[in-house]
């Protein structure tokens, strides 16, 4: 059963088994998502996601749903206004005394699920030395830049590598889950950008690849119907990831 941290008391958590919960750290990110989405199109996938988890009978362990950070590292969308971007130094920090706190509390595990790629190797590169200093395992379930999407591509029109940002995928869950905040009106072909980022270079800038616009991908092949089998193709990778790790 996945609780909520902050409806607790500290009584209620001091009986729970901490070395054996799971503590759940959702963290997204405040950025441009072109012309036709909201700024906060990371936090509303990630929200909806976790959603359909909280409810989800397989998960009998216990699961500490910490409060989500709203930010993350966004600076290659920092041209384009409204985009909120944390320095990685500071999203180190804010982790790391989260960890510390948990870890002195006598909890031994974390989970970051996390809803946007620029905030992925970040996370990454951190874990070992965070687990080697705290003691506490830090899992990372990403939803981009990560395989967790591979089995989804055939319910696209787009190939995952081309699907960057604020295209068919993200337009697409969008439309099933919130669909008021998508403005339907503002995709246009015209908007449409396929690109393959290159592997060797990754201090791209979206206003370079696209300006004036910021999509990335092709939200002209977004449908809501598309978008409720990937919600609940997010939903069921989560359940089966966090089953998986209070086993461990």
């Amino acid at each position: 059963m996945i609780k909520s941290l902050n409806t607790l008391t500290w009584k209620e958590l001091s009986a729970m088994d901490r070395e054996q919960a799971v503590c759940l750290f959702p963290i997204s990110a405040l950025e441009q998502h072109g012309k036709h989405l909201p700024l906060g199109t990371d936090d509303f996938i990630l929200a909806a996601a976790l959603d359909g988890v909280r409810s989800d009978p397989r998960l009998a362990a216990d699961y500490l749903l910490l409060p989500a950070l709203h930010y993350g590292n966004s600076a290659e969308h920092l041209d384009f206004p409204g985009t909120i971007s944390l320095s990685c130094a500071t999203i180190v920090n804010i982790v790391e005394d989260i960890l510390r706190c948990l870890a002195g509390h006598g909890f031994k595990k974390l989970v970051i699920i996390n809803s946007h790629g620029g905030n992925s190797a970040l996370f990454q590169a951190y874990s070992q030395e965070w687990r080697q200093r705290l003691g506490i395992r830090v899992y990372h379930i990403n939803f981009f830049v990560s395989d967790f999407l591979s089995e989804a591509a055939p319910l696209l029109e787009t190939p995952l590598s081309s699907d960057v940002h604020a295209g068919e995928l993200e337009t697409s869950i969008l439309l099933h889950a919130m669909p008021e905040m998508v403005r339907r009106e503002k995709i246009e072909g015209t908007d449409d950008v396929l690109i393959t980022l290159q592997d060797y270079y990754s201090g791209w800038l979206s206003s370079e690849y696209t300006p004036g616009n910021g999509t990335i991908g092709l939200p002209t092949r977004a449908t809501p119907e598309k978008g409720k089998t990937l919600l609940t193709y997010i939903q069921n990778k989560i359940v089966n990831y966090l089953f998986q790790i209070a086993c461990e």
